[in-house]
């Protein structure tokens, strides 16, 4: 099975935005560089984008897990972190934090919630993908 996904980038003349930026499933935005390297507040950037992936595929992946368990949260919310640093190779994501914030539904499905949420790093196809260092750290209620 293969897929591809598409986008397509129009530089821009607009004093505040280097380019916009079409994908296939329709959604487009305009993007610039981050604002510590001289970007507009308020744009989307590489660096978010990347970090922002991560974040959506181990969020859609923890759902699917918790389904096939049939586990249920009382309440879920992610906050990643990603840390860009000089390296030998150039300046790159070296590592990003997944913190999961998990409000459980029954207390005694704890173990549970905590393999899915392992299960989920583990099975997110973007983090499969990517040579950042991916560290879990879960906050369970």
């Amino acid at each position: 099975m293969t897929h591809e996904y598409t986008s397509i980038v129009h530089w821009s003349e607009k004093e505040d935005e280097h380019g916009s930026i079409t994908m296939d499933c329709g959604y487009a935005c305009g993007f610039h560089k981050p604002v510590e390297f001289g970007g507009s507040e308020g744009m989307m950037n590489p660096e978010d984008a990347f970090v922002g992936s991560l974040a959506m595929c181990y969020s859609i992946t923890l759902e699917s897990t918790l389904e096939k368990m049939r586990l249920e949260l009382e309440d879920f919310e992610l906050k990643t972190k990603g840390v860009l640093e000089d390296t030998e190779e150039g300046s790159r994501i070296t590592k990003i934090d997944l913190i999961p914030k998990v409000k459980l539904k029954n207390e005694d499905d704890k173990n549970k919630v905590e393999r899915a949420l392992k299960l989920a790093k583990k099975n997110c196809l973007i983090s499969k993908s990517m040579s950042s260092e991916i560290e879990l750290k879960p906050e369970i209620e």
